[in-house]
């Protein structure tokens, strides 16, 4: 007959089990200050969601809250807000800021044009913590990081083809500058470049700012005629 009785591993499987459960995860959270929850989702997440477990163990920080990118919908309420402080202030906005020039496309979502300038909006669907360090820019959500790509150098080759396709259209004279957008609502921006790169609010603050400050050196209606002329949209499938 098949001896059952002694002791195998699998026997003591379960009694060793039993003695992590109630003596030692518990000591561990006593020390390290970790919850249930902490203990549940380190064990049976993925690799990337355990950083605040380990910032929690090593006493650095505290938990995170769970954040998402940018959608489509706040898109939408950008240039909605836009629409409505264009019309306050009387200026105009070519959307979208699709302008080719040379086999070349700058695909901005906007170009607002004020009473001195004009600016392109380069937006970008990131959330989290945006941060900028030596040139490298950076993603930190949801207890990961990962490197994004520069704004300031996407505001540079965008704004090169808008420059040169207004320049073949008669609007040498008007100055131009593109800003980059994070268009996320709960986006933190953590950079030195405060004229370059906004949040939304951010944005709608220094548009007014500069709109108080401007002269009436360009007209924004027939300016926005000109722009139109020079955006590709897509056409519709028939």
């Amino acid at each position: 007959m098949e001896n059952t009785g002694g002791l195998t591993f699998q026997n003591l499987l379960p009694l060793i089990l039993a003695i992590l459960l109630i003596f030692l995860i518990p000591m561990l959270m006593r020390r390290y200050g970790l919850t249930w929850e902490d203990v549940i989702r380190f064990l049976f997440s993925r690799p990337g969601k355990r950083d605040y477990a380990e910032a929690a163990r090593k006493g650095t920080s505290k938990r995170e809250p769970w954040q998402t990118n940018g959608r489509s919908q706040d898109l939408q309420s950008l240039v909605s807000t836009l629409l409505i402080f264009v019309r306050r202030n009387k200026l105009g906005l070519v959307f979208p800021g699709t302008v080719e020039h040379g086999g070349r496309i700058a695909n901005l979502v906007a170009l607002l044009v004020t009473r001195d300038e004009v600016i392109g909006l380069n937006c970008f669907g990131f959330g989290g913590t945006i941060s900028e360090q030596d040139g490298a820019w950076n993603q930190h959500m949801n207890g990961a990081d990962q490197k994004i790509p520069s704004p300031l150098e996407g505001n540079r080759k965008q704004a090169e083809i808008v420059r040169a396709a207004m320049d073949a259209n008669g609007m040498a004279e008007i100055p131009l500058r593109v800003v980059a957008v994070f268009t996320g609502r709960t986006v933190e921006l953590q950079t030195a470049h405060e004229e370059e790169v906004f949040d939304t609010k951010g944005l709608l603050n220094h548009l007014k700012l500069c709109v108080s400050r401007q002269s009436a050196r360009v007209d924004p209606e027939s300016v926005s005629r000109q722009l139109n002329g020079c955006v590709t949209r897509l056409k519709k499938n028939a």
